[in-house]
């Protein structure tokens, strides 16, 4: 038979590590609390800064304004679905979309009369346009492919191709710079046409998409965004964008309000700093002078 008493004997012992495992498990759990329940948290003395502590320069916030001025307006085909508006020499070089319908035309802005058009076979969408010297740059919208014309008689004269959509087109003297519909911008070579450049616009630290119809005005990318009558303002060299203009009231002096679609056209008159503005289906285009905020 057992010995009793020498069971009690052995209870001691074994009481006595349970005591001391409970007190270091209470001392752990204690030391984990403290700490955040995190034993690999950095203190927050050596924590480096976050974004919301220092200035990040893609969230600078842009300004906003819509004050502009009106100088004039002139008369424009409304059947025309514009997507691309150019000013030189005192003319309007325009691209017109919709298959079947598109076409590239030259225009005197003051009576919207049309001096000069090419038009675009069947399979072709035309997009946005730009002219480099005596050549006009016209994209098409899904076929990848470009063509480029005669600035004087609107003669093709040659073709090139791209990978992605052709949308808004505009130029900085030396290269092409391309939307396609998203928030980046593609800047090509007019001679070889290989991009040499990919620029993603963000605004407040937001990418830009719906970028569309394009116009490069000192030293600065005015571009369109689709489905809007808004016109940001991007920084050729860092994407982001500095400004919106908001130009929605013009819908107001629209004398065919109900057929319009939304403002696409943006060319740039020089000699008067003043923007030509129109759109998809405007019955007007508009000559407006931005705010003292802006050229």
């Amino acid at each position: 038979m057992r010995n009793p008493r020498g069971r009690r004997k052995n209870r001691v012992p074994n009481l006595l590590i349970f005591l001391f495992f409970s007190l270091f498990l209470l001392s752990s759990c204690s030391e984990t609390q403290n700490s955040g329940g995190n034993p690999d948290k950095t203190p927050a003395s050596d924590r480096l800064p976050s974004h919301t502590e220092t200035e990040d320069p893609e969230k600078k916030t842009s300004k906003s304004q819509d004050s502009f001025t009106v100088l004039n307006s002139f008369p424009h085909d409304p059947t025309a679905f514009t997507q691309g508006l150019v000013y030189r020499d005192g003319l309007l070089y325009e691209s017109t979309g919709l298959y079947g319908k598109s076409s590239l035309r030259k225009t005197d802005p003051a009576s919207g009369k049309t001096l000069a058009k090419t038009d675009l076979p069947r399979e072709f969408f035309g997009e946005g346009l730009t002219i480099i010297g005596d050549s006009i740059y016209q994209l098409t919208w899904k076929s990848g492919q470009g063509f480029i014309y005669g600035k004087e008689n609107l003669k093709r004269k040659g073709s090139f191709t791209y990978s992605t959509e052709g949308w808004g087109l505009t130029d900085d003297g030396t290269r092409l710079i391309m939307s396609d519909g998203t928030e980046k911008l593609y800047f090509l070579s007019p001679e070889s046409f290989e991009v040499a450049k990919v620029l993603s616009v963000k605004e407040n630290g937001a990418a830009v998409p719906r970028l569309n119809e394009l116009e490069y005005v000192e030293g600065k990318i005015y571009c369109n965004i689709w489905h809007s009558d808004d016109i940001v303002v991007v920084d050729p060299e860092s994407g982001i964008v500095e400004r919106r203009i908001k130009l929605g009231q013009l819908r107001q002096r629209l004398s065919l309000a109900n057929e319009a679609g939304v403002l696409n056209g943006i060319a740039w008159k020089p000699s008067s700093r003043t923007f030509l503005i129109t759109g998809k289906n405007w019955s007007e285009v508009f000559e407006i002078k931005l705010g003292s905020a802006f050229p």
